[in-house]
């Protein structure tokens, strides 16, 4: 799998979570994925398998009037795509914004593991 076909599918699963399309988004995550996600955010360490990562995305954004992920940029290491990305949504509480940066690990087509991270050189350090 090339480069820009790992690209290509990072870039699936989230225009596939931007038009909630949660089972298109899951489809595209291997049965065994593992998921880490950052200390301080309302579900946090690391899920495994896709009904768990399903559950964390509906529970997301069934509290959310509106939501989507924007993806900056990309960058890759051997299996790995490294994407900046901004979260903005609106909910109870109003509107939000925040950016971070994702890791992912494609393994057999499949996206197989995601690390999420607060800032782009903790993530960096994930692909050296």
């Amino acid at each position: 799998m090339s480069d820009q076909d790992r690209e290509r599918l990072v870039e699936s699963f989230m225009q596939a979570v931007n038009a909630g399309e949660l089972d298109r988004a899951l489809e595209l995550l291997a049965p065994e994925v593992r998921w880490h996600r950052p200390p301080d955010v309302p579900i946090t360490g690391t899920l495994e398998g896709t009904e768990e990562v399903g559950r964390m995305w509906r529970a997301f954004m069934g509290s959310l009037d509106g939501f989507e992920v924007v993806p900056g940029r990309i960058e890759h290491s051997g299996d790995r795509v490294l994407a900046t990305v901004t979260f903005r949504g609106s909910g109870e509480r109003g509107d939000f914004e925040f950016s971070g940066a994702q890791v992912f690990t494609i393994r057999d087509g499949l996206i197989a593991e995601v690390h999420e991270f607060r800032s782009l050189p903790e993530a960096r350090e994930l692909l050296s």
